[in-house]
Formats: structure tokens, C-alpha cells, sequence
């Protein structure tokens, strides 16, 4: 936990006139902040996989506060849930927690983080922050993290590989019918090329690259209110309809065979191989194409609904919150400046902010396809449940095997489904 000197010492919250209003709001009185001249120290934990920022992050507030310190631990992804978990149960851990936004609701009902609905109501640029972070975020109206990092699903399509099968490169499939459409073309191609591709052994990869066609159309997975979630993958015609069109790229040979055990540790090869002409996928092959694939020219644009109507995202990344027992003030010191001079510094850097006003001041003239990372922002969407995890990250849950089922196997689609929701359903209900 933190190091408490015993006096105070905070000069540089941005907004240090309502933070003794927020102390009583935020879960009682504050902790003592500390001795003048000395330095509050607060701990935070964050998973691996935002070793390529938060650290530099860290080190800049660091460098900006003589009187408040954060020491950053990186746990391993695969032992967060498990570490969270604990330190959720027994009331230890640190004072300030990034958490992947998908696995947020495990923890905001279980009294381990701090309630900083007033700090967040307070703030004028409110509007800004992704809509999917925030709701993650949420529970009854009230807010226990605020968003850090973003990441969203787009379609990705291989200009080169269109122009050579005698498409319009600069032209985006706009609607399913464009993709496949372009499938076609591209594959027909031969020598090993494909049409469109995905890691259908992902259950993950597959909730980020396969949901948004659900979710532009107008569907959804799943039903939350409050601490409450309920399956809804039957009937669902909007799932129905995302998993027959992939199944037909499938059974079409649109789609590489590998497609069905792709795990995920190769989701990207294909593309930056130039071996396939479209996925989707989020923001870090973006930067991997441009930093080591400068031969690949690619566009990106948002995921469309099947008439090309209406476009939706898969929003990932991380919520950022204090825990109960964590120095509120110097504590909401460090989520201002991570919502304020944080972002300014990741859009610097060419990294998808989650404040809409610094991506279209700082992120987008930096290389015209960020706006549709900006857009898709905008419209993301990520499950909300406390087992969200099991029922589609886990390759052996629901979602995992409705994708097996009902794109690659015998099942019928509504069959799968039946099976899936089934599933699902027991999953949420233990």
C-alpha cells in the first residue's frame, strides 16, 4: 500500500478546489495525505500488456509531482484475474489499479474500489471519454474506474492485393456484401492467397473481430443491469446472420484453413504477409505495419452492418481506479492527470487516446486513418458481466464452441446457437 507521511503536500491537482469536496463522496474521509515537503507514495498495479506505454506514462507524472510518487508493478497477464481477484477478496493490494475493461465488472461491486462519481462528474471534458470505458466503469450510476488506454476493432483490406484482383483500391467495403465481393476476387488471385481471415481457435480474437457485425446491425450478446447479466445469443437473427456469413466465406474457401486452430499467436502473420486481403483487427497491427511492413499497403475502415447502414466496434483497453483504502486525494491527483496530461502525451506518441477532443487535435493529423480509430471509439461496444470472461474469452466456454460449432462444424447455426445460449446461461448463473 501507500507510504503515508503526516502532512500534507499536494500542489499540482489540476483540480485541488473540489477535491476536498469529493473526500466524503468517494467512500468517507480521506486518508492522511502526509508531511509538507514530503512525498505520497502510491503503488499500482497494471497487467504486462501495457508494458508499451504506462511505464513512459508513469515515469512523466513522476518526473511532473515531487510530492506524490507512483511505484508501478506489471503483473502477467495470465495471473491478473487471479491477483486482482485476491487482493479484491481480502481488502490488500495497491492503491491504484489499471484493469482490461472487459474484466472491470468482476470487481466494481465488491467494495474494493473507491466511488469517484463526483471527481468524474466534475470534469469538463467528461463528454470526451469513450462511452464503452465509462460504462464498463459503472454500476447503478456510479463510477469506480475511468478510462486509461483504448483499443477498437476496424477492417483492415490489403490495397494491393484489391488492385490486383481488378478492385477499386481506395474503395472500403462498405457492407458484407462488399466483403465478400472482395473475398472472391482476392482469392481467386491463387498462389495461396485468401479473400478474408480470422483466429477462429480465439474465443477472444473472435469476441473483438466478430461481435462488431453484431452489434452494427443492431444486436446484442448480452443484457446488464446492475450487477445482473443475462445471455442473450438465442434467438439473436443479428448473431444468427454474422456467423452464416463467415460460415459461407468459410465453406466457400474464402478463408485459409488455418483460420479454424489459429490461436491467436499468429493473428496477424497473414496479413503482414500479404497472403490474405482483409480482417479485423485492432490498433497494435496498425502500428506494427507502419513501423516493419512499409512494403503493405493497407487501409482501414469501420466494421459495417450488413447493408452498410450502420458500423460498430469491439472497444478494449484499460479502466483506471483507486482502491478503498488508497490516499483520495493523491490518488484522484494521478487519474487527472492520466485522463488530462496522460492522454495528451499517448495521442503524442501516435497512440489512440480515450478523450475524443485530444485524438482530433493531436492523434488524427498524425496520419489520416486515425480517424477511424477515433470513430470506432465512438461506437464500441465490450460485453458487460462479471463472467464475461468465461462465457467468450475462454476458448473452451459458449462462445468458444459456438464459433467451432457454427462456422466450421456440422451443427446448424440455430442449433449451435441453442447450444451456446444454454451454456451461457449456466456459466452466468453460478
Amino acid at each position: 500500500m501507500y507510504t503515508r507521511p503526516q502532512r500534507r503536500g499536494l500542489a499540482s491537482f489540476a483540480v485541488a478546489g473540489v477535491a476536498a469536496l469529493l473526500l466524503a463522496a468517494c467512500g468517507g474521509e480521506s486518508t492522511d495525505s502526509g508531511v509538507d515537503g514530503g512525498t505520497v507514495t502510491l503503488t499500482m498495479w497494471a497487467r504486462s500488456d501495457d508494458e508499451g506505454f504506462l511505464p513512459d506514462l508513469v515515469d512523466e507524472f513522476n518526473a511532473a509531482h515531487d510530492d506524490i510518487r507512483v511505484e508501478l508493478t506489471l503483473v502477467p497477464a495470465a495471473q491478473v484475474v487471479q491477483k486482482y481477484s485476491t487482493a479484491a477478496s481480502s481488502g490488500s493490494g495497491p492503491d491504484i489499479v489499471a484493469v482490461e475493461i472487459g474484466t472491470l465488472p468482476q470487481f466494481t461491486s465488491t467494495g474494493w474500489l473507491q466511488d469517484i462519481t463526483d471527481f468524474v462528474d466534475g470534469l469538463d471534458y467528461k463528454d470526451t471519454l469513450s462511452p464503452a470505458h465509462l460504462s464498463q466503469g459503472s454500476v447503478d450510476d456510479r463510477v469506480y474506474g475511468v478510462p486509461l488506454s483504448a483499443d477498437v476493432s476496424v477492417l483492415y483490406w490489403n490495397k494491393t492485393l484489391f488492385e490486383e484482383a481488378g478492385l477499386d483500391p481506395e474503395a472500403a467495403p462498405a457492407a458484407w456484401a462488399d466483403i465478400r465481393t472482395a473475398a472472391e476476387a482476392v482469392t481467386a488471385l491463387g498462389d495461396g492467397t485468401s479473400g478474408y481471415f480470422f483466429s477462429g481457435g480465439c474465443a477472444g480474437c473472435m469476441a473483438f473481430t466478430m461481435l462488431p457485425y453484431v452489434w452494427a446491425g443492431g444486436g446484442d450478446v448480452l443484457e446488464t443491469s446492475g450487477d445482473s447479466a443475462v445471455a442473450t445469443l438465442d434467438p439473436n437473427p443479428e448473431l444468427a446472420s454474422a456467423l452464416e456469413f463467415l460460415r459461407g466465406m468459410v465453406d466457400d474457401g474464402l478463408v485459409p484453413a488455418t483460420a479454424q486452430t489459429e490461436n491467436g499467436s499468429d493473428q496477424f502473420g497473414p496479413f503482414f504477409s500479404q497472403t490474405v486481403g482483409m480482417f479485423v483487427q485492432g490498433t497494435y497491427p496498425f502500428a506494427q505495419l507502419k513501423a516493419n511492413y512499409p512494403d503493405v499497403d493497407f487501409g482501414i475502415t469501420p466494421v459495417p452492418s450488413e447493408d452498410g447502414g450502420a458500423s460498430a466496434s469491439f472497444a478494449g483497453g484499460d479502466d483506471v481506479a483507486l482502491t478503498a483504502d488508497a490516499d483520495t486525494e493523491a490518488g484522484l491527483t494521478v487519474l487527472a492527470w492520466l485522463l488530462d496530461e496522460g492522454q495528451q502525451s499517448l495521442a503524442d506518441k501516435g497512440i489512440l487516446p480515450v478523450r475524443s477532443d485530444i485524438a482530433t487535435d493531436s492523434y488524427v493529423g498524425q496520419d489520416p486513418r486515425h480517424e477511424v480509430f477515433v470513430e470506432a471509439l465512438a461506437v464500441g461496444h465490450t460485453p458487460k458481466a462479471a463472467k464475461v470472461s468465461s462465457v467468450f474469452f475462454d476458448n473452451n466456454g459458449p462462445f468458444g464452441g459456438l464459433v467451432q460449432q457454427a462456422i466450421f462444424g456440422d451443427q446448424a447455426v440455430d442449433d449451435a446457437l441453442a447450444d451456446a445460449q444454454a451454456a451461457a446461461e449456466a456459466v452466468l448463473s453460478q
